[in-house]
């Protein structure tokens, strides 16, 4: 019982909005972002997350869904066609609007992963905790403290979601890999 308390904390802590936002003012912090820079980092994260909690609290207050962590199939499938939407869109839109390529950048692969993950759903269920658990700490690099840090969390971040049962060793793998390639895309991208 304890154990499951403590993999559904880990899990809600380990969430993808969390990982991403620390992750990403962390990353951004140490490159020299000014104040002013990190709080509109952190804004448009927020916004996006809200966004998106939004949208979930909206389908389970129609009936449509029957929790906001879209656990049955059809839940996940068009909270990810909203989510991958919701993150290309907004790369789009803020590479026009400030030319922040590299925000948009992680926004587009932040997209790009969800898609994929839709697209290779019949296959396996990806697990997007583990993807952008991974994900984050790819983009810590070369921050060694902080890649420990991540390394330590994505594993717990795993641990949480097979101690649930909301995935399969095979999908929180596939989320691993996803999560990984984005980084180094991001990093090759940047370089």
């Amino acid at each position: 019982m304890m154990r499951v308390a403590v993999a559904r904390a880990v899990s809600i802590a380990g969430h993808p909005v969390v990982i991403l936002l620390v992750a990403t003012l962390s990353a951004a912090s140490t490159r020299g972002a000014s104040r002013r820079q990190l709080w509109f980092i952190g804004g448009a994260l927020v916004t996006l997350g809200v966004v998106v909690l939004g949208f979930s609290w909206l389908q389970v207050r129609a009936g449509r869904w029957s929790h906001v962590d879209a656990s049955v199939r059809h839940e996940r499938k068009s909270l990810n066609v909203v989510l991958g939407g919701v993150c290309l869109l907004s790369a789009v839109l803020l590479w026009f609007l400030t030319r922040r390529s590299y925000m948009s950048l992680g926004l587009a692969l932040s997209g790009a992963l969800i898609v994929i993950a839709l697209l290779i759903a019949r296959w396996v269920k990806v697990s997007l905790h583990a993807a952008f658990a991974a994900f984050a700490t790819a983009l810590l690099w070369p921050i060694k403290l902080a890649v420990i840090a991540g390394v330590l969390v994505t594993a717990a971040v795993v641990w949480s979601r097979l101690v649930l049962g909301r995935h399969v060793a095979a999908d929180v793998a596939a989320g691993l890999v996803l999560g990984a390639a984005a980084g180094g895309a991001y990093h090759l991208w940047v370089v």
